[in-house]
């Protein structure tokens, strides 16, 4: 470590003797926060590009600061750019002679959009659209989506080909707290193609993780190379890390003279270390990565306050933060998984930090909830993850997703427990399991075991137990997740103009269903709840013996949907809350159309109360009609982009359900069917918690 700070120290002092480099960075980088972080402060990092020689790249030119502030490009990528002619075509794809920006670290059969995926979409317009994505989607369908957008290794779009996609990229990547994401991306890219804002990037990523080692052997290989003051208070908060005072102040005073003594949050930790005292609480606002580091290195808790901010970063860090208090550190995980900024197993790996005695986790069933919801919640993973007997551990799982269910919290347990739930068997003797285990498949999109569950439900119910009921509760999300065959038409894959020749829910299964004799498969009889009687008619393709039996189970599929949809919304009619009823119904509804899943008219006809004109968070026409326009140009970036944003609204009670259903309808016309599915039962889940 003192090695380092010694090749840190005559860094900046070669830089001073020289004129060169640091000398030249403008008074106006003070205060300039470690971009690409939000992309918040892109316009004081254009300013402190200068037309001078790439410190990387001797013998080239920095191009002059331009509006947009996505960074540097060294690829030299022209206007006339062209896609690959095979789309899919990623494992034979040069990405340095297309453009070094064009790198990604999934292709096409890992669950990327394909190489082809920015074709229509301008450079300017697709950067718009990744700055603006949110940092915490409003569903961990979307968020995936969204992050495999951003890791997919595609071939740039035209125009503007000095902004940078890839930084853009990378900072969302942070921004949305995929640390190990981002620094993938950054180490995939040409090692002479990097510029500061890349670098600085990787670095941010490192810290927000608490990873002082790596970032601060990051900053020793770039240091020498930029000119931004960040890299000088890199180079002291390292020092400081490495218990070398003398490097350390010898950095600081070259950040005053840099004009940068008006960061008075940098220079407050600073302070705070030196004297070994805490920083004023007034100063720690916005805390950026290097924040982050200065405060564990202070041995100073980042400020609880900070976990009621939109700041992912400081969210992260109190998580992983050695100076955070244990019982905060439960409900800042408990909240950083929630928003997708931690994964499941980092959640668990912070559970199972927490002390209890063994008597208290053997009696766990019994004893009184701890006093901080993720505590107990901490509890009872431990007590089954310790169980190793598989009733036992079935029942703590129980208690946890009942527990869970009634905070709102049942995703996130699902996701939870699900490596634990592998070691269940899936059979008749955990009958009394089968619901909640199905529930929790689907939730942690285990859609095998969910469909195994499924069977042991059905095969168990009877007169002695609710299962029967349980499950026609869940029906409609066993029907979006395509657990249940509905007879529904299936998504049809759009031509290259974006036409088609049907839409989907076109089946004409509403009005009064008619026998029409030669070839029409009809299935009468099948039986209601209330003792009326449901037949569907299906007309084949053709005469056929496969076409007529295709048609004759559709048609059964059909007569029993149209049974458990009238089963369902009987129940629905009992419940207490009818607003909240109604509301999930239209969104059941207007789901099931984007999947061609028939609603009958009668369904519809019973939400049909006053007041008929009603305050909703939807989306703009322009997002509406440019969603739409690109799930038929079959422009997939821009399409999955644009449905993100439309899927933000789901967060808030008055969500437009139509707009829910538009953002479904797009992905499938685009291909993403696995993507819709997820997105839809996870909406429709979250909604009946």
């Amino acid at each position: 470590m003192k090695l380092r700070s010694r090749l840190l120290m005559q860094t900046c002092v070669l830089a001073m003797m020289t004129g060169t480099g640091l000398g030249s960075a403008p008074a106006s980088a003070q205060n300039s926060a470690p971009v690409p972080l939000f992309l918040k402060q892109e316009a004081e990092q254009d300013a402190e590009r200068q037309v001078a020689p790439s410190p990387t790249n001797p013998g080239t030119t920095t191009p002059a600061p331009r509006s947009g502030g996505f960074g540097n490009t060294s690829s030299g990528t022209s206007e006339t750019d062209t896609f690959p002619s095979d789309p899919n075509a990623v494992q034979s794809l040069s990405l340095g002679a297309v453009d070094a920006e064009a790198v990604g670290t999934i292709d096409q059969s890992r669950g990327g959009l394909g190489t082809d995926m920015w074709n229509g979409t301008t450079r300017r317009s697709a950067a718009q659209l990744i700055s603006e994505l949110p940092a915490t989607p409003a569903t961990h369908a979307a968020r995936d989506l969204q992050r495999r957008m951003l890791l997919s290794a595609a071939a740039l779009p035209q125009g503007s080909a000095d902004i940078s996609l890839l930084e853009a990229r990378v900072a969302k990547l942070i921004e949305m707290g995929a640390l190990d994401d981002a620094i993938e991306l950054v180490r995939a890219a040409p090692q002479g193609s990097r510029g500061s804002m890349l670098a600085q990037a990787e670095v941010n990523a490192l810290l927000i993780g608490s990873n002082i080692d790596a970032a601060c052997d990051a900053i020793e290989g770039y240091g020498a190379s930029y000119e931004e003051l960040f890299w000088l208070k890199a180079a002291a908060m390292c020092a400081f890390y490495a218990n070398d005072p003398t490097s350390a102040a010898f950095t600081i005073d070259l950040v005053r003279e840099m004009g940068g003594e008006s960061d008075a949050t940098f220079f407050g930790l600073v302070s705070a270390i030196r004297s070994g005292g805490t920083a004023d609480a007034d100063l720690l606002n916005d805390l950026r990565p290097i924040d982050l580091a200065l405060l564990a290195i202070a041995k100073q808790s980042i400020p609880t306050s900070q976990l009621e901010t939109d700041n992912p970063a400081a969210i992260i860090g109190i998580t992983t933060a050695d100076a955070t208090a244990t019982d905060v550190r439960l409900e800042a995980a408990r909240k950083a998984e929630n928003l997708g900024l931690i994964s499941p197993e980092k959640l668990a790996d912070v559970y199972q930090s927490v002390s209890f005695e063994p008597a208290a986790l053997e009696s766990v069933l019994d004893d009184a909830s701890e006093g901080i919801q993720a505590r107990q919640y901490a509890k009872l993973y431990q007590a089954a993850a310790q169980s190793d007997v598989a009733a036992a551990r079935a029942e703590i799982l129980a208690a946890l997703f009942e527990a869970a269910d009634f905070e709102g919290d049942f995703m996130q347990a699902a996701r939870l427990a699900a490596p634990l739930m592998t070691d269940i068997p899936v059979n008749g003797d955990f009958s009394w399991f089968a619901v909640p285990a199905l529930r929790a498949s689907i939730a942690a999109n285990n859609f095998e075991r969910a469909e195994n569950w499924l069977q042991v439900a059905k095969s168990s119910a009877n007169a002695s137990n609710d299962i029967s009921s349980r499950l026609s509760l869940l029906y409609p999300v066993l029907a979006i997740s395509g657990l249940e065959e509905t007879g529904a038409v299936r998504p049809i894959a759009m031509a290259s103009d974006g036409i088609s020749s049907q839409s989907f829910g076109s089946d004409p299964q509403s009005g009064p269903t008619q026998n029409f004799g030669l070839g029409g498969a009809v299935v009468p009889g099948a039986p209601t709840s209330s003792g009326g009687m449901a037949s569907a008619t299906v007309m084949p393709n053709s005469a056929s013996a496969e076409d007529v039996q295709s048609a004759s189970d559709r048609a059964a599929a059909l007569a029993r949907h149209r049974a458990r949809m009238v089963e369902w919304q009987e129940m629905q009619a009992a419940r207490g809350d009818q607003a909240a009823a109604r509301r999930y119904s239209e969104l059941i509804f207007n789901l099931f159309e984007g999947f061609g899943i028939e609603v009958p008219n009668t369904l519809w006809d019973s939400i049909l109360t006053a007041p008929y004109a009603e305050e909703r968070m939807t989306t703009s026409s322009a997002v509406s009609h440019q969603l739409n326009a690109a799930a038929a140009a079959q422009q997939k970036a821009k399409t999955a982009a644009l449905a993100i944003q439309a899927q933000q609204v789901a967060a808030v009670d008055n969500a437009d359900p139509k707009v829910l259903s538009d953002t479904v309808t797009s992905l499938l016309v685009i291909g993403q069917e696995n993507d819709a599915r997820r997105l839809a039962t996870e909406l429709l889940m979250s909604f009946n918690q």
